[in-house]
Protein backbone atom coordinates (compact mmCIF):
# COMPACT_ATOMS: atom_id res chain seq x y z
CA UNK A 1 0.00 0.00 0.00
CA UNK A 2 2.87 2.07 0.47
CA UNK A 3 3.04 2.75 -3.70
CA UNK A 4 -0.63 4.39 -4.26
CA UNK A 5 -2.49 7.31 -2.78
CA UNK A 6 -4.30 6.69 0.11
CA UNK A 7 -6.97 7.80 -2.04
CA UNK A 8 -6.62 4.55 -4.02
CA UNK A 9 -6.12 1.97 -0.73
CA UNK A 10 -9.00 3.14 0.45
CA UNK A 11 -11.70 3.41 -3.01
CA UNK A 12 -10.22 0.92 -5.34
CA UNK A 13 -11.10 -2.34 -3.39
CA UNK A 14 -14.62 -1.18 -3.01
CA UNK A 15 -14.48 0.10 -6.95
CA UNK A 16 -12.85 -3.91 -7.49
CA UNK A 17 -15.69 -5.40 -5.50
CA UNK A 18 -18.19 -3.71 -7.65
CA UNK A 19 -17.33 -5.38 -11.22
CA UNK A 20 -20.24 -6.86 -12.99
CA UNK A 21 -18.42 -7.37 -16.29
CA UNK A 22 -15.50 -9.89 -17.00
CA UNK A 23 -12.15 -7.94 -16.21
CA UNK A 24 -8.50 -8.57 -16.78
CA UNK A 25 -5.86 -7.80 -14.14
CA UNK A 26 -2.24 -7.67 -15.42
CA UNK A 27 0.70 -7.02 -13.33
CA UNK A 28 3.63 -7.51 -14.19
CA UNK A 29 6.27 -9.64 -11.62
CA UNK A 30 8.48 -7.00 -10.16
CA UNK A 31 6.09 -4.13 -10.64
CA UNK A 32 7.29 -1.27 -7.81
CA UNK A 33 4.48 1.17 -8.49
CA UNK A 34 1.42 -1.15 -8.36
CA UNK A 35 3.28 -4.41 -6.72
CA UNK A 36 1.31 -7.49 -8.24
CA UNK A 37 0.78 -8.94 -4.57
CA UNK A 38 -1.93 -5.54 -4.43
CA UNK A 39 -3.41 -6.79 -8.19
CA UNK A 40 -3.74 -10.11 -6.57
CA UNK A 41 -5.71 -9.22 -3.78
CA UNK A 42 -7.69 -7.00 -6.00
CA UNK A 43 -8.65 -9.62 -7.90
CA UNK A 44 -9.99 -11.47 -4.96
CA UNK A 45 -12.18 -9.07 -4.14
CA UNK A 46 -14.48 -10.12 -7.50
CA UNK A 47 -15.14 -13.13 -9.57
CA UNK A 48 -15.46 -11.32 -12.34
CA UNK A 49 -12.02 -10.07 -12.58
CA UNK A 50 -9.23 -12.68 -14.07
CA UNK A 51 -5.49 -11.85 -12.71
CA UNK A 52 -2.60 -12.71 -14.54
CA UNK A 53 1.12 -11.78 -13.54
CA UNK A 54 3.61 -11.97 -16.21
CA UNK A 55 6.91 -13.06 -14.81
CA UNK A 56 10.10 -11.14 -15.50
CA UNK A 57 8.44 -7.87 -16.19
CA UNK A 58 7.68 -4.52 -14.10
CA UNK A 59 5.31 -1.65 -14.57
CA UNK A 60 5.13 -2.15 -18.14
CA UNK A 61 4.61 -5.82 -18.91
CA UNK A 62 2.55 -4.78 -22.29
CA UNK A 63 6.23 -3.38 -23.66
CA UNK A 64 8.13 -5.85 -21.52
CA UNK A 65 7.25 -9.20 -22.87
CA UNK A 66 4.08 -7.75 -25.53
CA UNK A 67 4.17 -11.36 -26.78
CA UNK A 68 3.04 -13.09 -23.58
CA UNK A 69 0.88 -9.89 -22.77
CA UNK A 70 -1.17 -10.47 -26.13
CA UNK A 71 -1.26 -13.45 -25.73
CA UNK A 72 -3.02 -13.05 -21.72
CA UNK A 73 -5.16 -10.16 -23.54
CA UNK A 74 -6.59 -12.32 -26.28
CA UNK A 75 -7.26 -15.48 -24.48
CA UNK A 76 -9.03 -13.57 -21.88
CA UNK A 77 -11.45 -11.86 -24.65
CA UNK A 78 -12.15 -15.19 -26.87
CA UNK A 79 -12.79 -16.90 -23.47
CA UNK A 80 -14.87 -14.26 -21.75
Amino acid sequence: LTAVSKYAAEVMPNKFAQLKVPTLLVSGEYDKIIPSALGRRASQLSQNVKYVEIPDTAHFPMLEAPGVYLEQVLEFICVS
